[in-house]
C-alpha cells in the first residue's frame, strides 16, 4: 500500500536554498581534511556513492565496482544519468587508476579504505573518509547522502531529494500501521558462514524507520559500529522473527540445508523474504542511495505485507 511518489514530491517545495562555504574542513576517522574551493571533479571510491553524486547532478570520475548483473556497475535507476563513463574502481584500490582522473577531491567513507589507503589518496586529493568514531559503514542513507553533498558543496540539492524520500519512509510507514513492532532478522550466507546484518545496517536502519524492529537477538549480538557479525547456525531459532529477509535466492541449496533454520516458525509461517543477488529490490536496498531508494520503497509494502501476515500460503513475490 504504498502512496505514490508523485504525490510526495509536493512536500518538498518548502526546502530552503542551502549554500556551503569554501575553504571547507571535515573531520574524519583519519584527521581533519580540507577541501579549498568548491569541488567540480569528484572521484568516489564508496560502495554505490556513484549514485548520489548523479542524483546531485554530478558525472563522478570513478565508480566503486560491487555486485549485480550489470557489467558496467549502474542499476537501472542509475544508468539513465549517466553521461560520461567513469573509471571502475575493484578491491584492492588501484590508486594510479583514481590519480590518473585527476579529482579535486575523493569520497571514500563508505569504503573501508584503511590509513595506507588515506595517506596515499591525500596525495592525490583531499580524501573524504568516514566521520569520527563512526564504523566504515555505519553511515545510513541519509548520513552519505548529507556527506556527499557537504563534501561537493551540493546541499540544496541534497535537501530536496532527501526530504522526498523522507516524505515517501513517513507516507509508506502510515499507510501499514500494523508494522509497527513486529520484528525482523536479516541474514545471508557468505563463504560458508551465515551472516547476520546488525543493528548498525543501514538497510536495517531503514527498515526500523518504517514501523518494523530488529528482533531483541539482533541488538544483542550488534558490535557498535559493525554492520556485519558472523554467527552460528545454532542460534537461528533465537533471531526467529515475523519477518526475516534472506540476501539469497529462495531455492539456496546452503539455506535450504540449515538444520538450524528448521527450528525457526518462519519457513513453515511464509515469512521469510528472498533477494537473489541479481534481484533489483537487493540492488535498490543495498545501494541505499538518493536514487536507489524511492525505487526501493515503491516495491517493499506488497513484499513485506505477504511474509508477515503469517499465512504461508501467500505468496512472496520477488522471489
Amino acid at each position: 500500500m504504498s502512496r505514490s511518489l508523485t504525490a510526495v514530491l509536493a512536500l518538498v517545495a518548502a526546502v530552503p536554498a542551502l549554500a556551503q562555504d569554501f575553504p571547507l574542513t571535515l573531520e574524519t576517522k583519519f584527521g581533519p581534511v580540507t577541501i579549498e574551493e568548491r569541488p567540480e571533479r569528484v572521484a568516489t571510491l564508496d560502495y554505490g556513492g556513484a549514485d548520489n553524486l548523479l542524483a546531485l547532478g554530478i558525472q563522478p570520475l570513478t565508480a566503486r565496482s560491487w555486485f549485480g548483473p550489470y557489467e558496467d556497475g549502474f542499476w537501472p535507476w542509475a544508468r539513465p544519468l549517466v553521461q560520461s563513463e567513469p573509471v571502475m574502481i575493484g578491491d584492492p584500490i588501484d590508486i594510479e587508476a583514481v590519480a590518473a582522473t585527476d579529482p579535486d577531491v575523493i569520497l571514500a567513507f563508505h569504503s573501508g579504505i584503511t590509513q595506507e589507503d588515506f595517506d596515499r589518496l591525500s596525495t592525490i586529493a583531499p580524501v573524504v573518509a568516514a566521520p569520527p568514531g563512526r564504523g566504515d559503514y555505519e553511515l545510513d542513507w541519509k548520513g552519505r547522502a548529507e556527506r556527499a553533498a557537504l563534501a561537493t558543496g551540493r546541499e540544496a540539492e541534497a535537501a530536496e531529494r532527501i526530504a522526498a524520500i523522507e516524505a515517501q519512509i513517513a507516507a509508506l510507514r502510515a499507510a501499514n500501521p500494523e508494522w509497527e513492532g513486529r520484528t525482523f532478522t536479516m541474514l545471508t550466507i557468505w563463504e560458508g558462514s551465515i551472516g547476520l546484518y546488525t543493528a548498525s545496517d543501514p538497510t536495517v536502519q531503514l527498515l526500523a524507520q518504517l514501523g518494523l524492529v530488529p528482533h531483541p537477538k539482533v541488538v544483542e549480538l550488534s558490535p557498535p559500529g559493525e554492520f556485519y557479525q558472523q554467527i552460528s547456525e545454532e542460534i537461528l531459532p533465537e533471531l526467529d522473527a515475523d519477518l526475516v529477509v534472506w540476501y539469497e535466492a529462495p531455492d539456496d541449496p546452503e539455506v535450504m540445508a540449515l538444520a538450524g533454520r528448521q527450528g525457526m516458525r518462519a519457513p513453515a509461517e511464509g515469512r521469510e523474504i528472498f533477494l537473489a543477488i541479481d534481484n533489483e529490490v537487493n540492488g535498490a536496498l543495498s545501494y541505499g542511495s538518493l536514487l536507489s531508494l524511492p525505487y526501493a520503497l515503491e516495491r517493499l509494502a506488497p513484499v513485506i505485507d505477504a511474509a508477515i501476515d503469517g499465512d504461508p500460503a501467500t505468496p512472496v513475490p520477488l522471489e
